[in-house]
């Protein structure tokens, strides 16, 4: 009886880390709390602005090269390049890039260009060109985690002009990246908003073609596709190309056991620059062969094993690239 008129009088006593505390020193902590608080200005993590300031950040940086810093302040604008500094920074690496190749200062560069048109709400052409520009170098060192970003970005940007010149080419890569990672219900999502789109895109027809050639099995359809592909786009199936190849392998070897396969035939089918090449992988999964042929044994697909193949990549990378399908 006692504890429950202790209870409604709020003054019931529990412990916390061995200190007594009743709801009363609670209460009252809160209250401190929320006080002590109440004249802070709540911060836009998001936008990077205060709420209470009117309209968005202008940039009065002219700075052409400045180092990339996580937003976890206030930003303000002497520290942010405006829109025409902006586009001399994009010719500037643009430049750099064709001239050096350096991509641990490039990638740098361009993760702090992204930073001062998103902080400023830019969102036309300069970012669209910007983020393309990033994407395909990110393509041509291997760097798919930064391409991840690029990409989603561009996908938003294209909703808003939906008449882009490269809409299309980089929603190609967009399905490409997506058979590289196995994530069919991306590929899937695509294919519903390009049968929506009801007109001629030749470059996402291609890559749909060719995700689903992958994942069917359907190497012939896969190689023949493959070399109407652009050169980003093949840079994006490299990981790709050699597990189709590999399963493959597997298929043709058990079909024409005990027998043998012309090399010349590999070469056409899975797409391989010339017979030497071939047979030297052919070699590395464990198949023998001649000059001329593959000897297909009864249960060699069960002993072949899939080598290693070192994909080109840039050293400024630090992560590893992504070879399953």
């Amino acid at each position: 009886m006692a504890a429950i008129v202790a209870r409604k009088a709020g003054g019931v006593k529990r412990k916390h880390n061995g200190v007594e505390t009743s709801q009363f020193d609670i209460q009252s902590h809160l209250a401190r709390f929320r006080a002590n608080t109440a004249s802070l200005p709540s911060f836009n993590w998001k936008r990077g602005r205060l709420n209470d300031t009117s309209g968005r950040i202008i940039g009065t940086s002219t700075a052409l090269e400045k180092p990339y810093r996580r937003t976890s302040f206030v930003v303000e604008p002497c520290n942010v390049r405006s829109r025409s500094t902006c586009c001399k920074v994009l010719k500037h690496l643009k430049k750099r890039w064709m001239d050096t190749k350096d991509y641990k200062y490039v990638g740098e560069q361009f993760k702090s260009l992204r930073q001062d048109l998103r902080v400023q709400s830019i969102r036309d052409g300069l970012a669209i060109e910007t983020y393309e520009v990033n994407a395909r170098i990110c393509i041509e060192v291997g760097d798919f985690s930064e391409f991840n970003q690029c990409q989603s970005q561009l996908k938003e940007l294209y909703a808003i002009h939906p008449k882009s010149l490269n809409r299309d080419e980089f929603w190609s890569y967009r399905i490409l990246y997506a058979m590289m990672i196995h994530d069919v219900s991306t590929i899937l999502a695509e294919q519903t908003v390009a049968k929506k789109e009801g007109k001629e895109m030749k470059m996402v027809q291609i890559a749909l073609k060719i995700t689903f050639a992958a994942r069917s099995g359907n190497y012939v359809r896969f190689f023949s596709l493959f070399k109407e592909c652009g050169r980003h786009a093949v840079l994006l199936m490299q990981s790709t190309k050699w597990v189709v190849r590999f399963r493959a392998l597997k298929v043709i070897v058990k079909s024409f056991a005990p027998g043998k396969y012309p090399v010349k035939e590999i070469v056409r089918v899975l797409g391989f620059s010339s017979e030497l090449s071939a047979i030297r992988w052919l070699n590395r999964c464990g198949c023998s062969t001649d000059s001329k042929f593959v000897f297909c044994q009864q249960n060699t697909h069960r002993q072949l094993r899939r080598p290693i193949v070192k994909t080109k990549q840039n050293s400024s990378v630090t992560h590893a690239l992504i070879e399953r399908i």
